[in-house]
């Protein structure tokens, strides 16, 4: 009886020992292992900010600022999800319109969206972007930065999540306000005044003003280069 209980225990305890190896074994990151390992989103994005920063400096002036503009978009394209930003700065609003007026929107907001970030980030050189910090919990992760312009440092931080696209960003915090939160409060007030309409037509304006500033300016640069 006593020989019984003694191999009962032994079999216990080879039981709970090998459940927590095969937890050790089978940890989150180790999920991976059978697939392609997901590369270091913190490493993802010095690639990018080391090619727009790049990009800036073989293209400086604003006599070469479509040129340079237009290089920094073809690099954040593929490392920014603008569907899913778009999404996020409608809220609730996205599920009520059609599919139609879901892809006009996505692009009207996405070369609104990029921009306002490469506004923001055309004007840094070589050494003036620090990455702080990388805080990653599986699927999702945020990139601290520091720019440094003018003598004064402002954070611009990057929130990113991982699909089978990669590790792509989100949200863009700069100087701690999050750019789609910041654009869901005042869509949302547009929304409520003018309805989605409204809100299509706004977007519509600023995106052929703006077009229309830089063709201008271009022409000017180009005059001004034949003369």
């Amino acid at each position: 009886m006593i020989q019984r209980q003694s191999t009962g225990r032994v079999r216990f305890a080879v039981g709970v020992f090998t459940f927590f190896v095969l937890c050790l074994m089978y940890t989150p990151e180790s999920l991976w292992a059978d697939e392609k390992a997901p590369s270091s989103p913190r490493a993802e994005m010095q690639v990018v900010l080391d090619q727009l920063i790049s990009v800036v400096t073989e293209n400086a002036g604003e006599e070469n600022a479509t040129v340079r503009r237009d290089k920094m978009r073809d690099i954040i394209e593929p490392k920014f999800d603008f569907k899913e930003m778009a999404k996020r700065s409608l809220g609730v609003n996205w599920k009520s319109i059609t599919p139609e007026e879901q892809q006009e929107f996505v692009d009207l907001f996405s070369g609104m969206l990029a921009r306002t970030y490469i506004g923001r980030i055309e004007k840094v050189e070589q050494n003036m972007v620090e990455i702080k910090s990388e805080t990653l919990r599986h699927p999702r992760a945020l990139v601290k930065t520091i720019v440094t312009f003018d003598g004064g440092e402002f954070p611009l931080d990057y929130k990113l999540i991982y699909s089978d696209a990669g590790w792509q960003v989100y949200d863009v915090i700069i100087e701690n306000i999050g750019l789609i939160s910041n654009y869901r409060n005042e869509f949302a007030g547009i929304i409520r005044k003018e309805s989605f309409q409204g809100l299509l037509t706004r977007l519509r304006e600023k995106e052929n003003s703006e077009v229309s500033e830089e063709t201008k300016v271009s022409r000017v640069l180009l005059l001004s280069a034949l003369s």
